[in-house]
């Protein structure tokens, strides 16, 4: 080793002096059994060798023993701190709840670290928010009621002034199926199930359409398998979980020459409201009431509301202007009064308009079955669309030629729908905020208006509360579209005078030659009306030959 660098013997140097160190009372510069050849440190030797040249190094030996005991030492301090497990373990769970030590702490799972994508709310979950902000609020319903400035007829205040009968619930001529999945060919036929129901029930009382009219008559076939229209509407109550709206039901006693005495009135209502499961309805209908009213409808009607309590109000169906005045002056006598009407009008039918603006200047609310025209004044069926969408094996429902007619009436019904989006898409800003403060989030206004929502707003803006056949979640949200906008006066006018135009093609004058004693001449004796393929006929017969 000797001739080496003086940098190799300093490091050869210090590596002597670390391993040096360990040893008892050894000099760090002093070899004792080692021998240093040239700074190099021989095993062997027994005589010290002095290694002088050390002595000038960078490296104090004093500071050098300092640094590393002091290394040792911190060394064992850290190994006395370290805690027993033992002693830790005692130390959580005296701070530990009672039911985290039960937990399987081997089987936790695995913490997620990454920061999790946000996305944009879904519409079930805006609506959800909106809904559940304004059920929150005190005395504030959870929908919007769009006609809450209504000015109404009597204190019965229908929201939105929108109904739904239940007419072909439960019925299985009318396209109800007890049970079972629906295959294609039923569902392009219109048929429904309990389940449709119970959705199309849930989205129109979210939406505040809550007048439900019913009567044991709908369904009756499938009383005992509790498949009736009452038993259904009883389920769908029970399994709301919408909010605490509870609906607005009409009970229609049927009225039936057996059972005009007081306690078949009685009697009625009360097996309806067992399967309804309340303990009242709010408005007992009574249909069939003739030119002389009973005494025991009068006194049933009465012992309803004043002694029993089952019902809240009374109503009658298709009485005339001059019968429920006589009606009103009976009950009125008995510390009643009616509440409510119900009859059939619509585009196609409107013979009834007179019978809309008596009972609101009575103080009766006009309650209007079957404001569709059976499909007819919607635009469902039409010339180019014979089986309105539905499949069907027979003939179409209604005759070509009957269609044919209504065309002037179905363009103008598609020419005012695409005029009311344009006009809803400028103003459903303004219409938003009008009830954004009071209402929580701002209502969701349909602007893809249909030819059937302009048929029920025809209803609506007439003065009348249309009464929709809702019978699957789609005709569900079909009627909700009608929420939130009207019809204006021109657009009204323009229905009315397509309207009269298909009852004009209607009236086939007929023509008879009379004599009037010096030649034949040809004279208008009358008319025969056959629209909505009802008869009224009205002649005036003369003597004579007919040529």
């Amino acid at each position: 080793m000797i001739g080496k660098s003086n940098n190799a013997l300093v490091f050869l140097a210090l590596f002597a002096t670390a391993t040096l160190s360990n040893v008892g009372d050894v000099d760090a510069f002093t070899v004792t059994d080692h021998r240093c050849i040239g700074g190099a440190v021989l095993s062997g030797s027994k005589h010290p060798v002095r290694t002088s040249w050390l002595a000038s190094s960078s490296f104090d030996d004093d500071e050098l023993a300092k640094l590393i005991g002091k290394r040792s030492q911190i060394k064992r301090k850290k190994k006395e701190e370290l805690p027993n497990e033992d002693v830790v373990f005692e130390a959580l769970t005296e701070s530990t709840p009672p039911e985290m030590l039960d937990l399987d702490w081997d089987n936790m799972p695995e913490f997620q670290t990454k920061r999790p994508v946000r996305e944009s709310k879904k519409k079930d979950e805006e609506d959800d928010d909106a809904l559940s902000f304004r059920s929150s609020s005190n005395n504030e319903p959870a929908y919007v009621d769009f006609m809450s400035d209504y000015e109404d007829e009597n204190e019965f205040h229908i929201p939105n002034r929108l109904g739904v009968t239940t007419r072909c619930w439960g019925e299985e001529s009318l396209g109800f199926v007890a049970t079972g999945k629906l295959k294609k060919q039923q569902l392009r036929e219109g048929k429904f199930v309990p389940g449709d129901l119970q959705l199309a029930f849930n989205n129109l009382l979210d939406e505040g359409i809550l007048l439900f009219e019913t009567s044991p008559e709908y369904g009756k076939a499938m009383a005992t398998k509790k498949l009736s229209a009452e038993h259904i509407l009883a389920r769908c109550i029970q399994e709301y979980q919408g909010s605490d709206t509870m609906p607005l039901l009409v009970d229609t006693f049927a009225n039936k020459i057996w059972q005009r005495r007081a306690n078949a009135v009685t009697s009625s209502l009360t097996a309806s409201c067992e399967k309804l499961e309340i303990s009242s309805v709010d408005i007992l209908q009574a249909k069939n009431i003739g030119w002389l009213p009973s005494g025991g409808i009068i006194k049933g009607m009465s012992e309803v509301v004043i002694d029993q309590g089952t019902a809240n109000y009374v109503g009658v169906q298709n009485i005339s202007p001059l019968r429920l005045r006589r009606l009103m002056s009976k009950l009125e006598k008995q510390g009643l009064t009616v509440t409510t009407n119900a009859f059939e009008f619509s585009l196609t039918q409107r013979r009834n308009e007179k019978w809309i603006t008596a009972c609101k200047a009575l103080g009766v609310i006009p309650l209007i079955h079957n404001p569709l025209g059976s499909g007819l004044a919607s635009g469902q069926y039409t010339a180019t669309n014979p089986s309105g969408g539905l499949a069907s094996s027979g003939a179409t429902k209604f005759s070509f030629a009957m269609l044919e007619k209504l065309q002037p009436l179905h363009s103008v019904l598609e020419s005012v729908a695409e005029r009311v989006k344009t006009r809803l898409t400028r103003e459903v800003r303004d219409v938003q905020e009008r009830y954004r403060g009071r209402k929580g989030p701002p209502p969701k206004i349909n602007t893809d208006i249909t030819t059937t929502q302009v048929a029920l707003n025809y209803i609506i803006a007439k003065g009348g509360v249309p009464l929709a056949e809702v019978n699957s979640p789609k005709e569900a949200q079909e009627v909700i579209g009608c929420l939130g906008w009207s019809l204006n006066d021109d657009e009204v006018a323009m229905l009315e005078s397509a309207a009269e135009l298909y009852l004009l093609a209607w009236t086939v004058p007929q023509f008879v030659i009379a004599v009037d004693g010096r030649s034949p001449t040809v004279t208008i004796l009358g008319s025969h009306d056959v629209r909505d393929g009802v008869a009224s006929t009205f002649y005036l017969f003369c003597s004579g030959f007919y040529g």
